[in-house]
């Protein structure tokens, strides 16, 4: 039997505030089982792999990574679709805005450059980034991708047919075995044992719609007067979340935990009668707390319409609209859970069992070790592949690759596949 390939695993490590980090390292031991593994968590520890494996997350603690999959094709883990934060933090962030409004050109036309210019100028807020993926040149440059739900696997399938593609289901890891009984985690945590404790668990910040909460929050005081919601994570700097708690008339029903470590936090989720989950916009990103929540056996709600809630059939996670009515949802649906608790129940156990059965790490790693054994070999032709494409950039032939990408796009067809190359040659000249 020929020894497993080597895999250079690209991704920042633990405690990056990017929850891929987390991610990686509960994924490691597993896929070391399979194949002969190593960590890259920064440029400087770089070395000659048979196949590089990218983790891209659309965050500036994976500037590394993005530049390194850029050079060297190897296989994407697609965490976010939209990368556009991380897109602005290598270009606008760097004084580049010229580059910035060629990639937004290059992925979305003239459309792209007049949004760019408003994003470039802070004017775009968080939908249009979320609206405007860029991704291209990853997706394009990347001899295999992987997606962690369906909707993304649809979707590369869609912008590049024929592309090595593996839907690969986020993993759940609890650190707690046994996990604790309600009673136990709230008597570890210091939480009131018969309180209705809502838990937002992570980073709390603008997307995690925390207004919505607080104003159900309100909302549901005189029915359940013992309900508090716990931000079970830090806080993004700037976010008011203690203002907008006091303005609501709720500070003292407000519990900040900050950053917890991950036997803590999954106590959080094992102590709530209800966690939310919720995200708009969304960037295309799999929730690794969504998932761990329903691995604890917790009623979720999740924002109805993202790929984290089209993963999950009905009845593992309750969907709550976004629109204008969201807060007066999400009222109603923590009210019906905090009113029927054996319903509630039901819904957690329903959860625990689907996810222990679809996400199980030591299956999802041997999956992944799979596919990679199999994408191994294609590597040194899609690098000699990559380095021909990469000539054309700056010539005129690539300048015309790069406008006619859009509209192939919209019609449905990949570039790639179309031997432009060859076509538009002879106009610009050769390759000059």
């Amino acid at each position: 039997m020929s020894a497993p390939p080597t895999i250079a695993v690209w991704s920042p490590r633990p405690p990056s505030p990017s929850g891929i980090a987390d991610y990686v390292a509960e994924q490691m031991p597993a896929l070391g089982a399979h194949l002969d593994v190593r960590w890259v968590g920064g440029e400087n520890e770089a070395f000659t792999a048979d196949l590089d494996l990218y983790h891209l997350g659309n965050s500036p603690a994976h500037a590394f990574v993005y530049r390194a999959a850029r050079r060297r094709p190897g296989v994407v883990v697609l965490h976010d679709w939209s990368l556009h934060q991380l897109v602005l933090c290598e270009t606008v962030e760097r004084g580049d805005v010229s580059a910035y409004l060629r990639e937004m050109r290059r992925a979305h036309g003239e459309e792209g450059t007049f949004v760019g210019r408003q994003v470039a100028r802070a004017l775009g807020g968080a939908l249009l980034p979320a609206l405007y993926p860029v991704n291209d040149r990853i997706l394009e440059g990347a001899l295999a991708v992987v997606t962690l739900s369906r909707a993304l696997a649809e979707r590369v399938a869609r912008r590049l047919p024929g592309q090595p593609l593996l839907h690969l289901p986020h993993h759940l890891a609890l650190p707690l075995h046994p996990l604790p009984s309600r009673a136990e985690a709230r008597a570890a945590l210091g939480l009131p044992a018969d309180a209705a404790i809502l838990t937002a668990p992570g980073l709390a910040t603008s997307a995690k719609r925390l207004d919505s909460a607080i104003a159900a929050l309100a909302r549901l005081r005189a029915r359940h007067p013992s309900l508090r919601l716990v931000i079970a994570g830090g806080v993004e700097p700037g976010l008011p979340l203690e203002a907008w708690a006091a303005a609501a008339g709720v500070a003292d029903r407000l519990v900040l935990t900050g950053r917890l470590d991950m036997a803590d936090f999954v106590r959080h989720l094992c102590a709530a009668d209800v966690v939310l989950a919720l995200r708009f916009p969304s960037y295309g990103e799999m929730s690794g707390a969504l998932v761990r929540a329903l691995g604890a056996g917790t009623p979720v709600l999740v924002t109805a319409g993202t790929p984290a809630a089209q993963e999950f059939p009905e009845g593992v996670a309750i969907p709550v609209d976004p629109g204008p009515y969201e807060a007066a949802e999400l009222t109603a649906q923590v009210d019906h859970l905090l009113s029927r608790p054996e319903q509630a129940q039901a819904l957690g156990r329903a959860a625990r069992a689907y996810t222990l059965e679809h996400h199980d790490l030591t299956r999802t790693a041997a999956r992944l070790a799979a596919f990679l054994r199999e994408v191994a070999p294609q590597a040194g032709a899609a690098r000699e592949t990559r380095a021909r494409r990469e000539a054309l950039e700056g010539t005129r032939l690539g300048f015309y690759l790069d406008e006619i990408r859009p509209g192939a796009r919209e019609l449905g067809l990949a570039v790639s596949g179309l031997a432009l190359e060859d076509v538009l040659a002879p106009l610009a000249g050769g390759a000059a």
